[in-house]
């Protein structure tokens, strides 16, 4: 769901990266973290399990103009793949704007992809989202690997409402910016159309010089291996290593205030502050979608304990009662002697 602020004039937009395990989400987000303009991303959070994660980051594309009057900021998220993940995977979900959904091209990962497209529909019908009202792209991903089926046969099996499609070597950066691209692309024009927006590009810069440093987010990225993203790993250490440069800019660059002076920070540190608060929501959001996860998964566990639980006491019960009868018949057996 698009979301409005008013005060900051923004327009925040959710773009989900879904799919199969180990089908290249996560090195996706890593290439356009890597890639885009710095200054203009935020952290790259990872909320990892034992054996998956969770990766988000926002962006804000200045150049993208503006949307009546509000500067639009993207965020992107991925999935863990594994299916016994499937509450995150439906959390992360809640509130998206678009999806794209990353299959991967190998023959052996058919049926994962398509229980993995199935399983997206019905967690976009569960969080209220008309999987048909959304902007979806497909990415066929590792097209430059052998053993991989046809663009025709993935359409077969993936793409029978005719999404648009873009083929894609994430591990190499190729098609990583054309999905990022079509997605926030179709996305705003869809956005536009439905609330009946205009789209307000930017003026062109008065110098050539700025035009190099404002280049576009959407010009080609290099299709070279790209290094992988610094991840933050733990919610935790980020939190503490953010209130350590909080604690020691200020305490360094701010004076002391006199006694009754109101508190007075340049443009430069309230941005700073701002950016601080918006990558704490954003991980004390995956936090809490982790734990709302196990705690959903010690429910489970403990309604399968009673369930054994009352299965070894029928057993038990059994067990007496065939005890009892066969003590009745030994009984019987001695009076009749």
């Amino acid at each position: 769901m698009a979301l409005f602020n008013y005060a900051a004039k923004e327009l925040t937009l959710k773009i989900v990266y879904y799919g199969p395990g180990l089908s290249g989400k996560t090195t996706n987000l890593q290439h356009l973290h890597s890639a885009l303009a710095q200054g203009k991303t935020g952290k790259l959070i990872s909320l990892a399990t034992e054996t998956d994660r969770t990766l988000f980051f926002d962006f804000l594309p200045v150049e993208l103009g503006k949307i009546k009057d509000f500067t639009v900021r993207f965020q992107l998220y991925t999935v863990p793949g594994q299916i016994k993940y499937n509450l995150t995977r439906k959390a992360v979900l809640k509130g998206a704007d678009a999806v794209v959904f990353v299959a991967d091209s190998q023959k052996e990962m058919r049926e994962a992809n398509i229980e993995s497209f199935a399983n997206m529909n019905k967690n976009l019908l569960s969080n209220n989202i008309n999987p048909d009202n959304i902007v979806l792209v497909l990415q066929y991903n590792k097209r430059d690997l052998p053993n991989i089926f046809s663009i025709d046969e993935l359409n077969k099996d993936l793409n029978s409402s005719g999404y648009i499609y873009l083929e894609a070597e994430a591990v190499n950066g190729k098609g990583v910016q054309e999905t990022f691209q079509t997605a926030s692309k179709l996305l705003i024009n869809d956005l536009s159309q439905k609330h009946q927006l205009e789209i307000q590009p930017l003026a062109p810069p008065e110098e050539t010089s700025h035009a190099v440093l404002e280049e576009t987010a959407f010009s080609s990225f290099p299709h070279e291996p790209l290094e992988p993203a610094a991840v933050e790993e733990s919610a935790q250490a980020a939190l503490s290593s953010q209130e350590q440069a909080f604690t020691e800019e200020y305490s360094e660059e701010s004076e002391k205030p006199k006694t009754g002076e109101p508190l007075t920070y340049s443009s430069e540190q309230l941005d700073r502050i701002t950016e601080s608060l918006r990558e704490n929501t954003l991980m004390l959001a995956g936090i809490k979608s982790a734990i709302n996860e196990l705690l959903d998964e010690l429910k489970k566990s403990r309604e399968e304990q009673k369930e054994v639980l009352a299965i070894l006491r029928g057993v038990k019960i059994n067990e007496t009662i065939e005890r009892m009868k066969e003590k009745e018949k030994v009984k019987k057996g001695w009076f009749t002697k």
